[in-house]
């Protein structure tokens, strides 16, 4: 039961500290403001994480699991690649409408520029990186894809899921809806973003399905 509760406890701390960071960013976000939160002492924080750069970096973690979770299950080859290309973008778009907190973190840390350490998150990006690389070549050789440059593809494809996300008001007002995170306004959204990927990378954009 104690062990249930210390687990419990250590996700609320991470799920606040989530929000936090993403509101105020790393320098915004204090200790004291997140254990008022939880509903704890600021001393408890440390009983889980030696530091508040390493509650930052757990944050990020978990995120990143989830990232390369969601993307490594749409990318099983148990489907054409095509197939397995539209639920790669699918899996994105979804994961970014489901946790809001995400876009507006990986927005934080390319402009932040935050120096941590990161040798528990690094292997995760690399995971995610060389996986997206990999596939896109392998469409390329199967005359699925353009000859593109695979690193462009997968910058510019995060650059467009993760703006869309983390413009909250400012997108919704552009699109002429009430708020992007409504089921119509993400299924939109997913129908859009295959279009203009695919429209785009496919070797016969007239395979390309809304």
């Amino acid at each position: 039961m104690g062990e249930q509760k210390s687990v419990g406890t250590r996700e609320k701390m991470l799920e606040v500290a989530e929000r936090q960071f993403a509101a105020k960013g790393y320098e915004g976000a204090h200790l004291e403001s997140i254990a008022q939160e939880v509903g704890v002492r600021k001393t408890a924080l440390y009983y889980y994480f030696d530091s508040k750069e390493a509650l930052y970096v757990a944050v990020l973690e978990r995120m990143l699991v989830e990232f390369e979770s969601a993307l490594r299950t749409a990318w099983k080859r148990d489907v054409p690649t095509l197939e397995r290309a539209y639920r790669i973008a699918d899996a994105l778009n979804d994961l970014l409408a489901e946790h809001p907190t995400y876009s507006l973190i990986l927005i934080r840390i390319f402009v932040d520029r935050i120096p941590v350490d990161s040798s528990t998150i690094t292997p995760i990006i690399e995971n995610i990186i060389e996986g997206a690389l990999h596939f896109y070549a392998k469409g390329v050789e199967e005359g699925v894809f353009r000859k593109l440059s695979a690193r462009h593809v997968f910058q510019s494809t995060l650059g467009m899921a993760v703006f869309h996300y983390a413009g909250g008001d400012y997108s919704a007002a552009l699109l002429g809806v009430d708020d992007i995170f409504t089921h119509s306004s993400v299924a939109w959204r997913r129908e859009q973003f295959r279009r203009m990927l695919f429209e785009g990378i496919l070797a016969d954009p007239s395979l390309a399905r809304s």
